[in-house]
């Protein structure tokens, strides 16, 4: 099975505050490859739930959903762990989400769902969704399909292509390579480890360290 990468942080004042430390950077694993559910309720209302991802919570993180959300809803927190086993997840109001974000998958699964909808006669029949659906849990699920990789904005679909999603582009390529090199303490606090990655990733540009000296004299000083 392909390793899933969608994840989303919630919007301030939600159920989940109490328990986001269990979470590193308050990021939540949602289900693959269709973190979305629509439901209906039982007062014949639709709403559409985010699904928490099962299979990649820890034991800690999972006892503290059911234990919270037997809370809330008056109940045993075993049948809400029961409920979510059986769902392959515990559902999430959508309007808590503040952000989603994914990887390489996600950015391949959306690609797929866009050119599903602008292939298929519109409005899809049941059958065309049930096809599609079917053919994504084979591949992404029970199989081990591997999407391209994404190292730049370039290698995303024109489709999605935000100052968003370039701008975390860049940071994850300047995270990976402070994390590949080895710089002390020092050489982060100074800027010497910014500089040198910033060089690294933007060739085209020359960046350096200016002293304190170098950028004024004494007259800009006590001017």
């Amino acid at each position: 099975m392909t390793k899933h990468d969608t994840w989303v942080t919630l919007k301030p004042s939600n159920p989940f505050e109490p328990i986001l430390d269990l979470f590193p950077d308050g990021m939540i694993p949602m289900r693959d490859p269709f973190p979305l559910e629509r439901v209906t309720t039982a007062d014949s209302e639709q709403v559409v739930l985010w699904i928490v991802d099962l299979e990649r919570l820890k034991s800690s993180q999972a006892t503290a959903i059911s234990q919270l959300i037997a809370s809330t809803c008056n109940t045993n927190s075993l049948e809400v762990a029961q409920e979510a086993m059986s769902k392959g997840g515990f559902a999430m109001k959508h309007e808590w989400v503040d952000f989603m974000w994914c990887g390489s998958e996600g950015f391949q699964r959306q690609k797929e769902l866009a050119d599903f909808f602008e292939t298929v006669p519109q409005p899809p029949s049941a059958r065309a969704y049930r096809e599609f659906y079917n053919s994504q849990h084979k591949r992404w699920i029970e199989g081990n399909e591997q999407p391209p990789p994404i190292n730049s904005i370039e290698d995303v679909d024109p489709r999605f292509r935000t100052p968003e999603v370039e701008r975390a582009l860049k940071m994850r390529k300047i995270e990976t390579a402070l994390g590949q090199g080895n710089y002390s303490v020092f050489d982060v606090l100074s800027g010497q480890a910014m500089i040198d990655v910033l060089n690294q990733i933007d060739p085209e540009n020359e960046y350096s360290l200016v002293g304190y000296d170098d950028e004024f004299d004494d007259e800009e000083i006590y001017e």
